[in-house]
């Protein structure tokens, strides 16, 4: 799939933003340019939203190596799983290249697409600190109007 200027003007803002680099930044562009042609911000919001979640439990479960609680590995493959849920949708059939490689790459019930999961996590955490260093702008420039 061949994205739009605006997508990776997008890709290469989240990577400026992103302390070590993007992960999965074709993947994300892919749902981005995806979502764009469909008018489904709803849905990418609503994985911008899980993925924060996801990587957020992975680093509270990678600090907690010794006692590996229970409760934040089971909510971690809960959202996980809710993630899984939101990319099955976000890639239609009609897309049908791109649709085997996230059924590959993040759908299966592997630990490579595990470990692909919380790499695009990474990226999409990275998406909503963008998306709430734009909230915060916005709010400063309506009090500034003020």
């Amino acid at each position: 799939m061949e994205l739009s200027e605006d997508t990776l003007a997008v890709i290469d803002f989240l990577e400026q933003l992103s302390e070590g680099g993007l992960r999965k930044k074709n993947d994300i562009g892919i749902i981005l340019e995806i979502s764009a042609s469909s008018g489904n911000y709803q849905l990418v919001n609503q994985i911008v939203f899980c993925g924060k979640s996801v990587y957020n439990l992975y680093k509270t479960l990678k600090r907690a190596q010794d006692s590996s609680p229970d409760a934040v590995q089971n909510q971690l493959l809960q959202s996980a799983d809710e993630l899984k849920a939101l990319l099955d949708s976000a890639v239609p059939a009609e897309f049908a290249t791109e649709r085997k490689r996230f059924e590959v790459t993040y759908l299966s019930d592997t630990s490579g697409a595990f470990a692909n999961i919380v790499d695009l996590s990474h990226d999409l955490s990275v998406f909503k600190e963008a998306q709430k260093l734009r909230n915060e702008f916005i709010k400063n420039q309506e009090n500034d109007l003020r």
